[in-house]
């Protein structure tokens, strides 16, 4: 039977999941576009057999065309640091699937040997991609429990149980400080602090995330504790393994755990990032209806991303359009959720002013061609520009929907990288990193409002890090005596040694 269209169509989509498989934590994103991939062959090949009366010829036919459709944007990461337009190589790229085609048709003869050869060696294909894919999936649900089992159950006690404030807990990913956005990017971001200072907050200016990347300073910070390296390295395969951090993440966690015990549902804002898509706690989570990560990475390994802006060449990896409708959704979404009756523990990582820059000061959408002609520096001052607006328009609407008794947290998890680490990301030794490349990256936006409580009195200074934003809040306004932790700031040796860390407090308290 020529069943190799079918296995050549699901291997790119398997294949994919499989080399990207850390960054994942269940099998859900694989199965729409795998069921939309092998469904769509089947019905061209079945289409292909009525019309042809020949299924051995439909087939070499179909997988000819499967292979032309999955194979393009693979052709043109290659082929990107030679030539600046997608033009030339969709030109010749049409030219080879032509030339397939008619070696297909002209098979003759050839068409049962090749049949069986292709069903093969797609099928061999498909089943070592599935088996890894397999393996980090049991991989990831086999916890030993080494990990978090010390942290302290937290019991809040607030003075009026009745009268519970609604807590705002958001995280703007990769929002650098005010000393890097001065140094390095050239901007005063001193109006828009003092903005939310004349709304009741208090700023640490002089803030740093206590590590370096999104997992590592989520776990820490809604668990309220320093990170058990030693454990995690202890679970890791390897020094790439993610997936001990993001079994830490999927886990309980002390802070949504805390406020639900008094009563508090947790609302979640999630992004497309598969390992904080969800969380254990989570009552009701608000997610673009539209692609996830996945599937939009996929989608740019297809034949679809020559219709993407074809002479801007974008050599992103996801779709650019996807990503500014997925941030906008989450945005839009936190404006409506004031209106949901509390009390609530509202979580929300928004992936602004993360790159990729899609957002203009005003919210519209910026090309790549945009980006291009402004610069790195300033496609990150503009989308910043618009978060802070976004952020403002934030606070005064859950001022005028739920009253100013809201307890709201502002912060980064990191800063933006400095362009010597995106230049070679998984080299760069941060033990060799300048100070200004380590302020770039560790310097965070720290705003809090706990209305009513005196914070400096409760330990707020401003080089505060997350580890103690909600150790404050829960002493501030929920009766506990939680002590604070140590301001330290951890890095580690580069991306193949993710949990061997560092300590750079020094560094940065300068």
């Amino acid at each position: 039977m020529p069943i190799h269209p079918l296995l050549a169509a699901a291997y790119p989509v398997v294949f994919l999941f499989a080399a990207n498989a850390a960054e994942q934590v269940t099998l859900e994103p694989l199965w729409r576009p795998l069921a939309l991939a092998v469904g769509a062959t089947a019905v061209v090949l079945a289409t292909g057999w009525l019309v042809l009366r020949d299924p051995w010829r439909a087939a070499l036919l179909t997988t000819v065309g499967v292979i032309g459709f999955f194979g393009y944007g693979h052709a043109w990461n290659a082929a990107s640091s030679v030539i600046d337009s997608q033009w030339p190589l969709i030109g010749a790229w049409v030219l080879v699937i032509l030339m397939g085609l008619v070696a297909a048709w002209k098979a003759g003869r050839f068409t049962r040997p090749l049949t069986r050869g292709l069903n093969l060696v797609a099928a061999l294909a498909l089943l070592f991609n599935a088996w890894a894919v397999a393996g980090i999936m049991v991989t990831f649900g086999a916890v030993d429990g080494t990990i978090g089992e010390e942290l302290t159950d937290v019991e809040l006690f607030p003075p009026d149980p009745g009268d519970l404030p609604d807590v705002y807990y958001i995280v703007l990913d990769r929002y650098a400080g005010s000393t890097a956005l001065e140094e390095t990017y050239d901007f005063d971001n001193e109006p828009f602090l003092t903005a939310l200072e004349e709304r009741g907050f208090e700023v640490a200016r002089r803030a740093h995330s206590n590590y370096i990347k999104t997992p590592l300073s989520f776990a820490s910070s809604l668990n309220m504790e320093m990170l058990d390296s030693d454990a995690l390295k202890a679970e890791a395969t390897d020094g790439t393994d993610r997936k001990p951090i993001h079994r830490v993440l999927r886990d309980h966690l002390a802070v949504p755990s805390a406020l639900k015990e008094i009563g508090y549902q947790f609302l979640q804002v999630a992004n497309w990032w598969a390992p904080t898509s969800t969380y254990a706690d989570t009552d009701r989570i608000f997610r673009y209806a539209g692609q996830d990560e996945f599937s939009t990475v996929l989608e740019q390994t297809t034949l679809l991303r020559a219709f993407n802006e074809p002479e801007t060449a974008s050599r992103e990896p996801f779709n650019i359009k996807v990503i500014y409708e997925n941030v906008r959704y989450t945005l839009d979404t936190l404006d409506e959720i004031p209106g949901i009756p509390g009390p609530k523990f509202v979580f929300a990582h928004l992936l602004i002013p993360h790159d990729p820059y899609v957002f203009d000061t005003d919210g519209s959408f910026m090309d790549a061609r945009q980006v291009a002609g402004q610069g790195i520096v300033d496609s990150y001052r503009r989308q910043l520009q618009y978060a802070n607006a976004r952020m403002l328009h934030l606070v005064d609407r859950i001022n005028a929907t739920a009253g100013e008794d809201a307890v709201i947290m502002l912060q980064a998890d990191e800063g933006p990288f400095p362009a010597r680490y995106q230049a070679d990301a998984w080299r760069f030794d941060w033990r060799a990193a300048t100070d200004e490349e380590l302020e770039e990256k560790f310097g965070i936006l720290f705003a809090m409002r706990v209305p009513g409580a005196d914070l400096e009195a409760e330990g707020l200074h401003d080089a505060t890090t997350p580890v103690n934003a909600f150790r404050i809040i829960f002493n501030a306004r929920f009766g506990t005596d939680l002590p604070l932790l140590p301001d330290r700031i951890w890095a580690h040796e580069d991306l193949y040694h993710f949990y061997d860390f560092f300590e750079i407090t020094d560094r940065l308290h300068r």
